[in-house]
């Protein structure tokens, strides 16, 4: 929220206090405007100025309740925090399940007990439950960034996290899947996933005024948090199939259905996947991608620069599908290999 520091300008009463002032429309009627004054409590402009910058940072963060519930501090994080994320509706998800259980309760009540009786109560899959209590951590860590608490308590999930799921699909389920894709904007979107190993958001987000035709490049800009995007080339397939739709493109997206930006492909691609008896998600076209770059022996630095990871990650997760991963060191261990004896 951005505050006019003008806005609240000075006044000083005949005594030499001095005030500030500012004008907001009526808060009774919501018609016409008044004007309001809040006493510095000095005479001194230097310590006015000190109150000014206090009291304009106290409205942009709203002092909570003495003892504010964990569910006001759900709710807060969501209206201040979640809704500039691209995980709003996830997170608007996990409140639902956490407020039941957590809701009345203060931080200071969370406990390791408190956590596994949550976690039983869900009796869902260890991720999902690590994803809810993460929003709930999150939260509380918000909270406290914020001085709304004095200290948030300490988290031990009480499960641990699942293995991660190697899906990575053929080159013929690729074809496959483009084949059967009904829709123009699927068809484009899968295209883009497996040609720039691109996470599904900065596909969907991506703009035609980011692509450059006469040096095949594609921007896919900052991106959000930790998730960082590249400036991606284009191959000679994706030249071409981009050429195509921008001929017929209604919007400035580049992914769009019915002369719209398309915010989500998670069941139009489900669907897809169910008829061409493939079991994948989105997320599953940038694995793939990754895992093929891997196979064929491009070095995992470059690999890394296109994801936009690191490369001990790369390494770690897609190393194995390397040509030459511990072929070196296999070859060590030939039983036939001569022994180097010392000369008597």
């Amino acid at each position: 929220m951005s505050i006019n520091k003008e806005k609240y300008r000075f006044w000083q009463h005949s005594n030499g206090t001095i005030y500030i002032v500012w004008t907001e429309r009526d808060a009774a009627t919501q018609t016409g405007m008044q004007t309001k004054r809040v006493s510095t409590g000095t005479t001194d402009w230097q310590a006015a100025e000190q109150y000014r910058a206090q009291f304009i940072a106290g409205l942009k963060n709203a002092a909570p309740p003495d003892q504010p519930t964990i569910k006001y501090l759900l709710e807060r994080y969501c209206s201040e925090h979640a809704v500039n994320t691209r995980s709003l509706a996830t997170i608007k998800f996990h409140l639902r399940k956490l407020s039941p259980f957590f809701g009345d309760l203060f931080p200071s009540h969370i406990s390791n007990n408190l956590l596994k009786e949550y976690a039983q109560s869900r009796g869902v899959q260890a991720g999902t439950i690590l994803r809810e209590l993460g929003t709930l951590k999150a939260a509380i860590h918000y909270a406290e960034g914020n001085r709304w608490i004095e200290r948030q308590p300490q988290f031990i999930m009480p499960v641990k996290s699942p293995p991660p799921r190697d899906v990575w699909l053929k080159r013929e389920e690729v074809a496959l899947l483009i084949e059967k894709a009904k829709s123009p904007h699927m068809c484009l979107f899968i295209k883009l996933a497996v040609s720039t190993a691109a996470r599904s958001g900065a596909i969907l987000d991506l703009k035609w005024g980011q692509l450059d035709f006469d040096q095949k490049l594609i921007d896919f800009g900052k991106g959000h948090g930790r998730k960082r995007r590249s400036v991606v080339p284009m191959n000679d397939d994706l030249y071409t199939s981009l050429l195509e739709a921008r001929e017929l493109a209604q919007t400035s997206h580049v992914i769009e259905y019915n002369g719209k930006p398309t915010h989500s492909v998670k069941k139009s691609f489900s669907r897809l996947c169910r008829a061409c008896g493939i079991k994948a998600s989105a997320h599953a076209l940038r694995h793939t991608a990754a895992t093929w770059m891997v196979m064929d022996g491009v070095p995992l630095s470059e690999v890394a620069r296109l994801l936009g990871d690191s490369e001990k990650t790369v390494e770690t997760v897609y190393g194995k599908h390397s040509p030459d991963y511990l072929r070196r060191a296999v070859n060590a261990l030939r039983i036939n290999q001569p022994l180097l004896c010392p000369k008597l």
